[in-house]
């Protein structure tokens, strides 16, 4: 509800077994896509994730299946594992409320095909986790399939882990070794 922004589903009200929800209609996200349509998309989800970090606010499960491609662009949805990392100033009476995590130290959240290597080992995620994960949507939307991939849940995070997916200039000719490098950066292993 803090992220007031074109590309963010807009949350109107929490309940103790209900959330209302800006209704929005479209379909979601799938590549390939012609890569200027995919550099548009692209552009309105940084835009959405920049607000959420710019609130302290942490997606954690960023993929396809959260991102709805609508009349107006893309609305980035499913916060329900976001993490926030800086919150606003509270009275000292709710501090100890905020403080209390909600998921235990070493918990493995979101989707395992757009997990950071940090989500994998049950680190920390933080922006940059986002960037890693935002990083794989937008190869999937060049190249129509995964940057990384397994036939097990152990193949595929030993391949998160490892494995350097094949650049996109291979799959896609039209596809600049800039934008190609900028996918490699988002999708590097080691945050730092």
């Amino acid at each position: 509800a803090a992220v007031n922004h074109p590309h963010v589903c807009a949350l109107y009200d929490v309940g103790p077994d209900y959330l209302v929800m800006e209704y929005v209609e479209g379909e979601w996200l799938h590549g390939p896509v012609p890569l200027a349509q995919a550099l548009e998309l692209a552009g309105q989800i940084l835009d959405a994730l920049d607000a959420a970090h710019e609130k302290g606010i942490v997606h954690r499960d960023l993929k396809p299946g959260n991102i709805l491609r609508t009349k107006s662009g893309v609305k980035v949805l499913d916060f329900g594992l976001a993490k926030i990392t800086h919150a606003p100033a509270v009275d000292s009476s709710s501090a100890a409320e905020t403080q209390t995590p909600l998921t235990a130290e070493g918990s493995i959240l979101g989707t395992l095909p757009y997990m950071s290597p940090e989500q994998v080992q049950g680190h920390d995620a933080d922006a940059r986790s986002d960037i890693f994960a935002f990083g794989v949507v937008l190869y999937e939307l060049i190249a129509g399939t995964r940057p990384f991939t397994g036939k097990t849940q152990a193949n595929l995070v030993a391949s998160i882990l490892r494995e350097e997916p094949r650049p996109l200039f291979e799959i896609d000719p039209r596809t600049s070794r800039g934008l190609a490098e900028v996918v490699r950066t988002c999708l590097e292993k080691d945050p730092e």
